[in-house]
């Protein structure tokens, strides 16, 4: 991989014209989703787990400081999915496919993710099998996109 310029970064995480290859889209789509790794097991780690009542006091500092950290981490997370967007758009350039489909991954994924989040609280609404099957959708284009943009070769020669 080219050094990473400011020009180079530009390139690969906020621009969807080019094309790059499959080592390329590989070491490019390491740094988001390290980054994405990293802050989620910190969340896990630190989000509450129990309701509070009022008899605790009306504001808690760990509380607030927790929910700043989500706030944050859910800025970041968007920031990653549009910078993975980018660099798989250009892969699929590469491999002759229209760039839309690299929003398909990111889209399932967002999808579920907003389905376990309203499961609990849909009051028995949301059966858990469709929770199950979006969750088995969002990790289907994960794998797909990871079979098609890592494994297929494409046009370019930086492919091979």
């Amino acid at each position: 991989m080219q050094a990473l310029t400011k020009h180079r970064l530009n390139f690969l995480y906020r621009r969807a014209d080019g094309a790059i290859g499959r080592r390329e889209w590989a070491l490019a789509s390491l740094v988001p989703t390290i980054v994405i790794v990293v802050l989620s097991l910190i969340w896990a780690m630190i989000m509450p787990r129990q309701e509070r009542d009022l008899s605790q006091g009306l504001v808690d500092l760990g509380v607030a400081v927790r929910y700043l950290y989500l706030i944050v981490y859910a800025f970041i997370v968007l920031i990653c999915a549009v910078a993975q967007y980018f660099v798989s758009a250009k892969r699929f350039v590469d491999l002759g496919k229209p760039p839309a489909l690299a929003g398909a991954a990111p889209f399932a994924l967002f999808f579920a993710a907003a389905a376990n989040w309203y499961e609990p609280r849909s009051e028995g609404l949301a059966p858990h099998w469709a929770i199950l099957a979006l969750d088995a959708v969002a990790l289907a284009a994960v794998a797909w996109n990871i079979a098609e943009l890592g494994f297929v070769k494409g046009r370019s020669a930086s492919s091979q």
